[in-house]
């Protein structure tokens, strides 16, 4: 093992993050030297978001990181990624804020969206699942801390979100109508490597995701600690950290079946929304049996 250890601390790994409460087990193998007692030295780096880090991965940048699947996908389609692991899940999580006077989705004529990610793929499985047909209705294409003031001015009638943005609308005076896993869509946030890094230091991935592994252990025995090292990494209040934590699975390990079917879905979905040029082929980049507990 010295030998690597050697090649780490000469050539840290280089992690990149967003800054919100689904990289709470990174933020808090970082801040509790997890990642030390791994035997790896890292450069640890926050970004917007996941898909900004997943760009800087690609830019040669980052070595590794980590987001929900369809950013994921969609820079599949761009570059080598390679997907070793899951480090979170929620059918919860994702929610739809609605405007007051809404108790039914045919009553939503105006959705609010962040293209390409789970806000619109659960919008696009609402629809399915109720029948409704795309052309009836308007898509307004948005960043994500923009979306309660749209639906607050009358702009949009609902949005599909991760939190906090839902739980933001809501002291607006919207209301929650559902969550994704009422529409069939259950999340699961990946974890992910640059591929040409990854071909030549495997070892330091497997460290990298067992450090995780260790993390999301001691949040679900602790969630405050896992608030705490949030909000030192990002200033996060705990109570928005712990309400995350207490609807998703902090939990890392292998890809299952299920998983790649609903992957296909959401594959499908990118493609016939145009937002990846072809259907991505994801198989050939997920590395299944990588993490084993």
């Amino acid at each position: 093992m010295a030998p690597v250890h050697a090649q780490t601390a000469a050539a840290p790994v280089r992690i990149g993050t967003g800054i919100d409460a689904a990289y709470t087990p990174w933020y808090l193998a970082n801040s509790q030297k997890g990642f030390d007692k791994a035997g790896l030295k890292v450069n640890f780096k926050k970004f917007a978001n996941g898909g900004e880090a997943l760009d800087g991965s690609l830019a040669g940048m980052i070595d590794m990181s980590g987001a929900a699947e369809p950013s994921v996908l969609v820079r599949m389609a761009h570059g080598d990624v390679r997907a070793l692991a899951v480090f979170g899940q929620s059918a919860n999580f994702i929610k739809l804020a609605v405007r007051p006077g809404i108790t039914d989705a045919r009553q939503i004529k105006k959705y609010g969206v962040i293209a390409g990610s789970v806000s619109d793929y659960a919008t696009v499985k609402l629809l399915e699942k109720n029948g409704i047909d795309p052309a009836s209705v308007q898509i307004i294409k948005s960043g994500p801390p923009e979306l309660p003031a749209l639906l607050t001015s009358g702009a949009i009638d609902a949005f599909f979100s991760p939190e906090p943005w839902p739980s933001l609308a809501v002291k607006q005076g919207a209301k929650i109508l559902m969550n994704s896993g009422d529409v069939g869509y259950t999340f699961t946030l990946w974890v992910t490597a640059a591929g040409p890094w990854f071909d030549t230091h495997q070892d330091d991935a497997r460290r990298v995701v067992a450090s995780l592994a260790q993390a999301c252990r001691e949040i679900r025995a602790d969630p405050a600690k896992g608030a705490a090292a949030a909000q030192a990494e990002t200033k996060a209040p705990p109570a928005m950290t712990l309400s995350f934590l207490s609807e998703v699975d902090c939990t890392v390990r292998d890809f299952t079946d299920q998983d790649m079917a609903s992957y296909d879905q959401i594959a499908d979905f990118l493609a016939k929304a145009k937002i990846t040029p072809t259907r991505v082929d994801f198989r050939k980049s997920m590395v299944r049996g990588f993490y084993k507990e």
